[in-house]
């Protein structure tokens, strides 16, 4: 174990941590991101044993220096001895999203030709038709008067459209989104044992689910992108099946957050609705991404130094743990002066595979949704997100105005 430099006075830390627990709790993140961000860019927490980084020009330089790395198996077996006793936790850091050279880039190779930006365009029309049955869903739903939109949209469509792309029967969408929210408790940052254990359980179903999928398609007999990624070889069984099932948690997770943040931004600012409903598509995809890089659907990344390296004018040991808060970094002044706007999508060899995806979905849903509902408001003031890691709202009650008068 190595020792923390002394990087600030415990009165930081201390503050560092209370900031930290406040963000589970938080219906709007982005207070507590500009009081950390104003903390400094790195930050020490003892009881993480970790660095915690929230400047922009400093999470950029951990994601695209080769140096860092995702905590991989040695460094788990060294410092949380029994994590390989976990299902769920063997799969996720066998991963495409937490592996690191040479497996990764091997594995990302396989992926990346299913996501060109011809690929990904020809889903917009199934899109439309999936956005367009949710939403009249939806309109079912207000008829009685309040709805929840997350239940509504947010959950299915990201879940219908992700089956639809990788070939998977639509009907079982249901059950995808429900193993999908169990498994992704591993992800956060310190998860109970109670909830490791239903991880788990969720990786055992996934896995089940999965496995003569992968086989058919291996067969000849599925469709859609995982049918053409199967077929065109190069990897074990194994490694389809663990990240098939990865494929579909992170694209449902990552924009089934990002449709339930835009949908409550855009209803708590009438005017910025009002507006963005007449306007052209590239001033919505404008504000998408503004919305994009003040709540980030996947908030916190983890890396492991491999070499010495000093961060903020601190010194990061090697083996040394660092967390990066990509809401504060997004934030930083010095994030405007970037060529990349934001770190939502990360940066560096681990960029998101399924950005374009997401903004896709974004693009189509968010004019569909303002024009069908021009009198859409919030019944009930938002719950605060659930998760550190990848904070997502469970529920985001809607209704109808109906001005005075109008009958």
């Amino acid at each position: 174990m190595h020792t923390l430099p002394a990087l600030a006075p415990p009165s930081r830390a201390v503050e560092t941590a209370r900031l930290l627990l406040r963000l589970r709790t938080a219906s709007d993140p982005a207070p507590v991101h500009e009081q950390l961000r104003a903390l400094g860019p790195v930050l020490r927490v003892p009881w993480l044993r970790s660095l915690v980084v929230t400047g922009h020009d400093e999470c950029r330089a951990i994601l695209r220096d080769g140096s860092f790395i995702h905590p991989d198996a040695g460094w788990r077996d060294r410092h949380q001895p029994g994590w390989r006793a976990h299902p769920a936790m063997r799969d996720l850091y066998s991963s495409l999203l937490t592996s690191n050279a040479p497996g990764h880039g091997r594995l990302r190779a396989t992926l990346a030709p299913l996501f060109s930006r011809g690929a990904v365009a020809g889903l917009r029309p199934r899109i439309a038709e999936l956005a367009e049955d949710c939403l009249d869903g939806l309109a079912a739903v207000l008829r009685e008067g309040v709805a929840d939109i997350a239940a509504e949209v947010g959950v299915p469509l990201p879940a219908r459209v992700m089956c639809s792309w990788l070939g998977l029967p639509e009907e079982d969408a249901p059950v995808l989104t429900g193993l999908s929210r169990r498994f992704a408790a591993v992800h956060e940052l310190s998860p109970s044992e109670a909830q490791i254990a239903d991880a788990d359980r969720a990786q055992g179903e996934l896995r089940a689910y999965f496995t003569p999928v992968v086989r058919a398609c291996a067969a000849g007999r599925g469709h859609g992108v995982l049918a053409r990624w199967i077929a065109a070889g190069g990897l074990s069984e194994e490694e389809y099946v663990v990240n098939a099932a990865l494929l579909f948690v992170t694209g449902f997770e990552t924009t089934a957050a990002l449709l339930a943040t835009v949908t409550r931004v855009v209803l708590e600012q009438p005017a910025l609705g009002d507006r963005l409903r007449e306007a052209p598509e590239e001033e919505v995809a404008a504000a998408v991404e503004d919305v994009m890089r003040r709540y980030p659907p996947a908030a916190l990344l983890s890396r492991v130094a491999t070499e010495e390296r000093t961060l903020g004018g601190v010194r990061v040991p090697p083996d040394q743990l660092v967390h990066l808060l990509l809401g504060p970094a997004n934030l930083d002044p010095a994030a405007r002066r970037s060529a990349a706007a934001h770190l939502s999508f990360g940066s560096g060899a681990h960029y998101c595979l399924g950005a374009s995806v997401a903004r896709l979905e974004l693009a189509v849903f968010l004019p569909a949704l303002l024009g069908r509902f021009p009198a859409l408001r919030l019944a009930a003031p938002p719950e605060a997100a659930d998760g550190l890691a990848h904070p997502q709202a469970r529920r985001l009650l809607v209704t109808e105005y109906m001005p005075v008068g109008v009958f």
